[in-house]
């Protein structure tokens, strides 16, 4: 079947499964099915079993395993639009599941990608090993960036840490786009794993650093697309350092799934003015100071386009905020907070509320594209503002001379959006809106011009109070995909 958005099989995560569609007879024979969403730019999806839905809400980098009844079973997926729709986009009706094998159903490719179609990728395997303290382990290349990017096949290297990719006992292959390699055994203990372009030196553009597999575990090794931040030590410029193309994902047989990202991947971090009432600050990272001056309602980098983070190190940072007039800083900060940044995290700094009383507000940031939607987030800092409702019109509605009253609205798309309140990545179908910020009384505190949001965009607005403005009259601070990169 095919439809504007194709879509695999069967697509799955950390997600709400149920068992009810399971036959009532007395031990029947099973089979094992365990589903991998591993398209970066595909929607959530349910998956639908004999007419009941199984799994909810599967989203990229997740896995489950599912164990229907062995022999023939009714098979569909929907895939989640925004406005609370959904597409059927596979109905397979009498597939056959034998009890003997294991199957992997992978979703591989791009939506809307011709040369990279999204399509199922199924594997079976016996699940037959040598050695049950052993590790044993598949391989799958499942990233079109790597594809694009090489043109061609990979060298893997498996090995102790440390190793040189030419020593004796040095586990390599050489596969393609979409190719998994055949089952394989190994001892328990640390390895490194390394995907390299080939040549004669061959080019390492993933390295895992020292990784520990434990006896018993059974492994689909999936090199997938790396969605996390890019990110440069240069806060100004914003030079960025291209980080690997690739994660790896590890899916064990429970349907668990551990992420691995090269070992030179950091973390990245923004920072936003957002405390009307306070003057410029300064910004130090375990006391040194990162950022000398920024005033309101300025953010660092300075365009904040999609993608582009202030380069910082996967550990806890205490991050302190002073006035930039402050001659010791670290004695005088009006912000001391120790903040944790995990590796390949993204996360936004914002210093709301104002004099005494000013706090800093993280929140954690995505920068992954998906091509059914506009993907917008709405985070409330405007602390004069209080309590607001929200409304994302459509251009067409809600243009000149148009109020939140006589725009055809029924209701707020947030409502009681309290200070401090983040929505989230919001799926909202493409196209030009307005929006409109009220307080409970129904009085405008903001309307936007006409705003266009695309597919595959991600959006980030932040409410504040409008700096023209000494009415508390609300603003927005704007950020990823509705900042356009300097020329």
């Amino acid at each position: 079947m095919k439809t504007k958005y194709a879509l695999p099989m069967v697509l799955a995560g950390s997600v709400m499964l149920s068992g009810c569609w399971l036959d009532d007879d007395d031990d029947p024979a099973k089979s094992s099915v365990r589903v991998i969403h591993a398209s970066a730019n595909a929607p959530a999806v349910n998956v639908v079993v004999n007419g009941t839905t199984v799994i909810s809400g599967a989203d990229y980098k997740q896995a489950a395993v599912l164990t229907p009844n062995a022999g023939q079973a009714d098979l569909a997926v929907d895939a989640l639009l925004p406005g609370d729709q959904t597409l059927r986009v596979i109905d397979e009706k009498g597939v056959s599941l034998r009890s003997d094998t294991k199957y992997d159903v992978i979703a591989v490719g791009l939506v809307g990608d011709e040369s990279q179609p999204l399509e199922p990728l199924v594997v079976t395997d016996d699940g037959a090993r040598e050695d049950a303290d052993s590790v044993r382990l598949r391989v799958a290349h499942l990233s079109p960036a790597a594809q694009k990017a090489v043109g061609g096949p990979v060298e893997v290297y498996l090995s102790v840490p440390g190793a040189n990719l030419d020593d004796d006992g040095v586990l390599s292959f050489s596969f393609e786009y979409k190719a998994v390699q055949a089952p394989i055994e190994v001892p328990a203990g640390n390895y490194q794993v390394r995907v390299a372009i080939p040549g004669e030196t061959p080019t390492v553009v993933f390295d895992s650093g020292s990784v520990a597999l434990e006896a018993g575990s059974d492994l689909l090794v999936g090199a997938v697309d790396n969605t996390s931040p890019q990110t440069s030590d240069d806060a100004g410029t914003m030079e960025v350092e291209t980080n690997s193309p690739i994660s790896l994902v590890a899916v064990t047989g429970t349907g668990a799934v551990i992420e691995l990202y090269d070992v030179n991947q950091a973390a990245g971090v923004r920072v936003v003015h957002n405390s009307a009432g306070t003057d410029p600050v300064q910004v130090l990272v375990d006391d040194s100071v990162a950022i000398p001056s920024l005033a309101f309602p300025g953010t660092v980098p300075e365009f904040p386009v999609l993608d582009e983070y202030v380069n910082v190190p996967a550990d806890t940072l205490n991050l302190k905020v002073a006035l930039a007039s402050s001659a010791q800083p670290v004695n005088e900060a009006v912000i001391n907070a120790d903040v944790p940044f995990e590796q390949a995290s993204a996360k936004t700094v914002i210093a709301v509320n104002a004099g005494a009383d000013i706090e800093p507000l993280v929140v954690d940031d995505s920068v992954r594209s998906i091509a059914t939607q506009a993907s917008l987030r709405v985070i409330h800092g405007a602390v004069e503002a209080g309590t607001v409702d929200v409304y994302l019109v459509p251009t067409a509605e809600g243009g000149a001379g148009a109020t939140v009253l006589n725009a055809e609205v029924n209701a707020p798309t947030l409502n009681d959006f309290e200070f401090k309140t983040n929505t989230g990545y919001l799926p909202v179908a493409a196209g030009d809106y307005v929006v409109f910020i009220t307080d409970q009384d129904g009085n405008e505190l903001l309307k936007s011009g006409s705003v266009s949001l695309s597919a595959g965009g991600v959006y980030t607005a932040i409410a504040r109070l409008a700096p023209e403005d000494a009415d508390n009259t609300a603003g927005l601070t704007v950020l990823d995909d509705f900042v356009m990169p300097p020329t």
